[in-house]
């Protein structure tokens, strides 16, 4: 790096200390001319060095820092190429390693659960944005003289969207850290990630890592075949919740492990990463049920019965009497008799948008009429037909095509094969279409409530604000809003110019509605 000037790099890093150097790379603490602060600076001289690799993963851990907006996740600043250089810019962190805190500090009980949050907030974050990190340690954990925590060094990562540079099956990583799929090359997932912090956080409460042998392939030997209930008698003196919560994310049965970070911080009782929003949680009745949009089209579909059809029907014609008068007439007695799970009547949302209640077609008079139409059965012609129940109401599109609004008039005709369904209705998130398949002579009928497949954040905020959900603006609250969205992490952003922001991250459940109300912060 010698032909490197150590005034001024790149035109707007000027250099205060070196770091580290060798012959193709170096870190600087600089100041950034432009920002007029403190930065931490990686350059690699992508001339001299032969391993193309090495520059695949440093081009990468920029472009993966860049995506990333978390309080618990080093920013990155800027990066690019100079000539043969290629540069990346950090925040500064004035702090040190936790492998330097293991070292030289002692942190309380509750400094320790302080970070253990932290680190699973910062982790959530980024399995949200596909991001797997592979090498979760000490090391790559940086903490500020406030406690305040850094996830770093993410040269290793993974995304959705890149290609895999290294192998995604290659055994990369540190190995007391690791899981034991990373030991056996297997693909890797969120779940790896967690293990490898259980290890950091077993480090952290207990002053051990229970897998550090004298030399790596003895470590690797021990992480393949360790004794899960003697790693259970060794983590000692440590909280009960605390305790489980590591015997969890130590698992080696991924089907035993945490599946997310979010899991792990609602066992802990965690509900958002910042503490000036009070946050409710209002159960619905598709919470208990669990059930997933392809399930919901499995498990619903109600087969009317091999039936032979008339006459070829198009899309439109009431090939099955819908008798709209009796459906009106009947349609509170279906209600009260309608045991189904996605009934409107079984929700729990605070907040109903009556403007969008149309009336379900369940009626005993048109299930007569089907019956009746078919009781002289003529040669099968090969259609099939789907008829969709939806409450409060949706456009129906089948393979890209809309079919019309529920409440539908009649079934509708289709060939014999598999389609893609969609729903519509502009009040509720877009649900990805499912696919459904229809049978030659058969009627399919699929009764779905909208509400039980989306959450809701309904937020109290007082005098007003921007409401932003996933980096979108969605309105201007004055006192109160209710915001239907997909299940999943939600980041909620609230903005008042005479008021800090709130940026937070929250877990939406199906059939939930987050309460959530807005503490003032002075700037």
């Amino acid at each position: 790096m010698s032909s490197l000037s150590t005034e001024i790099l790149f035109e707007k890093f000027q250099i205060i200390e070196v770091l580290k150097k060798d012959d193709h790379a170096a870190v600087f603490l600089a100041n950034h001319i432009y920002l007029n602060k403190k930065i931490i600076l990686k350059v690699l001289n992508t001339v001299k060095i032969h391993d193309s690799s090495m520059i695949e993963r440093f081009k990468r851990e920029g472009k993966i820092l860049a995506k990333l907006d978390h309080s618990n996740i080093i920013k990155v600043l800027d990066f690019g190429m100079s000539k043969e250089f290629f540069y990346i810019s950090f925040e500064y962190i004035e702090g040190e390693s936790l492998r330097n805190i293991f070292k030289t500090k002692s942190l309380t009980p509750e400094q320790k659960e302080h970070v253990m949050i932290q680190l699973l907030q910062g982790l959530d974050y980024a399995h949200s944005n596909q991001i797997i990190h592979r090498d979760i340690k000490p090391e790559n954990i940086f903490i500020d003289k406030n406690l305040n925590v850094k996830l770093g060094d993410f040269g290793l990562a993974l995304s959705a969207e890149d290609n895999y540079v290294t192998n995604p099956y290659s055994i990369v990583g540190t190995p007391s850290y690791m899981s034991p799929e990373q030991v056996r090359g297997s693909k890797l997932t969120a779940q790896s990630d967690l293990f490898s912090l259980g290890v950091v956080l077993c480090e952290l409460f207990t002053g051990k890592n229970p897998f550090l042998k004298e030399n790596v392939s003895l470590t690797l030997n021990e992480l393949n075949s360790f004794d899960e209930a003697a790693l259970e008698n060794n983590i000692v003196d440590v909280p009960q919740n605390i305790k489980d919560v590591l015997i969890k994310l130590l698992k080696k049965n991924l089907n035993q492990r945490y599946e997310t970070a979010a899991e792990v911080l609602e066992d802990l009782e965690v509900e958002v990463d910042q503490p000036n929003i009070i946050v409710n949680r209002v159960d619905g009745e598709a919470r208990k049920t669990k059930l997933a949009w392809a399930f919901i089209i499995a498990v619903t579909v109600i087969v009317v019965g091999i039936i032979a059809l008339p006459k070829v029907f198009e899309p439109g014609q009431n090939q099955f009497g819908a008798d709209s008068n009796a459906v009106q007439k009947n349609e509170e007695l279906n209600n009260k008799n309608n045991t189904s799970p996605f009934n409107s009547n079984q929700t729990k949302d605070p907040v109903e948008i009556n403007n969008f209640q149309k009336p379900l077609i369940d009626s005993p008079k048109q299930k007569e009429n089907v019956i009746q139409q078919n009781e002289n059965p003529v040669t099968p012609i090969g259609n099939g037909g789907l008829f969709v129940e939806c409450n409060p109401w949706a456009d129906v599109y089948v393979g890209g095509e809309k079919y019309g609004t529920t409440p539908l008039d009649s079934a509708i005709s289709l060939p014999a094969g598999s389609y893609s369904l969609r729903l519509s209705n502009p009040a509720y998130p877009s649900i990805p279409p499912q696919m459904i398949n229809i049978k030659a002579n058969q009627v399919n009928r699929l009764k779905i409530n909208l509400n039980n497949l989306i959450g809701s954040i309904k937020c109290f905020i007082n005098p007003w604000g921007d409401v932003y959900i996933n980096n979108e603006f969605k309105k201007q609250v004055t006192t109160s809003e209710l915001f239907r969205v997909l299940p999943g992490r939600i980041r909620l952003v609230i903005k008042n110019p005479n008021f800090q922001d709130i940026d937070t991250l929250v877990t939406i459940k199906e059939g939930d509605t987050l309460l959530i109300k807005r503490n003032f912060t002075k700037k």
